[in-house]
């Protein structure tokens, strides 16, 4: 008994100590009520609220910095206890001159999804909300490994996605097969401002393999389909105005609708320390698989007003002909108040 009482007694003693060293979390969160007015679908009620608390830390490990993110969000949903959910995290190793790395969970620390749309606008990307899409097809920072790093003025992100369910390519792989998908792949972002002030580009490189497997577990990875996406961008800023265009294209062995080519063109304006407003317009050329192309256009107005830490932001979206379905239309108009906290 005695021994047993001097072991608990030391594991009591050390559990005190690791905890008299653990890093120290800041918090930070918003809270933000939306009025939306669409179209489509059931509008039902136009007001919404959706709460996001985000933890941060970081500590030395060897002379190395790890740094911890999280973010708790509960989706805007007030009628259950389990709909607050960690909707994002992320954990980083500063090793100096080496670069950094990390595995990410949806924070977006790596590759292309870091420039998946550099145009500059005041409040969410113009394609966000009305169903329209910028063509790239990252994994987009769910369970991958990432590395960056800048050289010479140059800024190096890459992420490596190991594998994930694809279920956008579940079902029939078109060779008498009920198959879900899993995707493998990688891409790169490359960015820099070329040593001249106000200017920022970069390109984007990136493959996704699509590994289909038999719903009785039949292997048909000789069955395996590539997707291949790349994008190039610049912007411009002088006195309150950004300019910027950004070009995509994507080829996909996966679905008919085999190759896409986008462009985009933004501006913004910040009239004052407190506001801003922007316009941007986005066209996206789709192959239908019959030798045709449909072009999904889109065009959006926002702008967003700070005070302090509260912002009144308004976004008003247009898309036409949206997936390469012509006639497949979209309004979407929303005001949205956020406090930060």
């Amino acid at each position: 008994m005695n021994i047993k009482k001097i072991g608990l007694s030391a594991l009591a003693g050390s559990l005190a100590m690791f905890s008299a060293n653990a890093v120290e979390l800041a918090v930070s969160g918003k809270t933000e009520i939306t009025y939306v007015k669409k179209d489509t679908g059931s509008n039902g009620n136009p007001f919404g609220m959706g709460n996001a608390i985000t933890f941060a830390g970081s500590g030395d490990v060897n002379g190395m910095t790890a740094t911890y993110t999280a973010v708790l969000g509960d989706g805007g949903q007030a009628n259950s206890n389990t709909s607050e959910t960690f909707a994002s995290s992320s954990l980083l190793l500063d090793m100096g001159d080496m670069g950094t790395i990390g595995f990410d969970q949806g924070v977006g620390e790596f590759g292309v999804s870091t420039i998946d749309d550099k145009t500059p606008y005041a409040y969410e990307e113009q394609w966000t909300y009305v169903g329209t899409s910028n063509g790239l097809v990252a994994a987009g920072g769910t369970n991958v490994v990432g590395y960056k790093n800048s050289f010479a003025g140059y800024n190096l992100s890459l992420e490596i996605d190991p594998g994930h369910t694809n279920n956008s390519s579940s079902g029939s792989t078109g060779d008498g097969y009920n198959a879900v998908a899993a995707d493998s792949g990688f891409n790169f972002a490359l960015t820099s401002s070329l040593g001249v002030d106000g200017l920022n580009a970069g390109l984007g490189h990136g493959e996704e393999e699509n590994s289909p497997t038999d719903t009785n577990n039949s292997d048909l990875s000789a069955k395996s389909r590539t997707t291949q996406f790349q994008t190039v961008f610049v912007t411009y800023a002088i006195g309150g105005a950004t300019i910027g265009v950004q070009k995509s294209s994507s080829s996909s062995e996966v679905t008919d609708a085999a190759e896409s080519e986008v462009e985009i063109a933004g501006v913004s304006f910040s009239v004052n320390e407190n506001l801003a407003v922007s316009y941007s317009m986005m066209n996206r050329d789709i192959g239908s698989g019959n030798g045709t192309d449909v072009s999904e256009k889109t065009k959006a107005l926002g702008a967003s007003y700070t005070m302090g830490s509260a912002a009144v932001r308004i976004l008003m979206a247009d898309g036409d002909n949206i997936g390469g379905l012509e006639g497949v239309d979209n309004e979407h108009m929303e005001v949205s108040l956020l406090l930060a906290f």
